[in-house]
């Protein structure tokens, strides 16, 4: 959904409140066509072909000791790139003049 109506809390102790508010979602990409590619495509042997992007590489990073760096890559996220975004705000106590229902009045970033 593109909107969420969310209730906020009421907590009839009358004391301000502090709440947390964890907002997590995907950006998947349109790099390729998601109906048609697969994993097999990723290594063709009989081709010589094989991908770029691996499940968890061992690389060299130049060092002295010649130790290899294990990069995490999961290859079955690679296309997605998650966003969280945490606010904290204060819930203060209700008064009579602000029982009534409240607009959220938000300013997006057209940027």
């Amino acid at each position: 959904p593109l909107s969420y109506k969310w209730r906020l809390p009421y907590f009839p102790s009358g004391k301000e409140k502090r709440c947390v508010l964890r907002i997590r979602y995907n950006i998947s990409t349109d790099d390729y066509d998601p109906m048609a590619t697969f994993a097999g495509q990723n290594r063709i042997a009989a081709l010589g072909q094989r991908s770029p992007v691996e499940q968890n590489p061992n690389i060299n990073i130049g060092s002295f000791t010649n130790q290899a760096l294990r990069l995490a890559i999961n290859t079955a996220q690679f296309g997605r790139t998650f966003q969280d975004r945490s606010h904290v705000f204060r819930l203060l106590p209700r008064t009579a003049l602000n029982q009534a229902n409240s607009t959220n009045i938000s300013i997006k970033n057209l940027n």
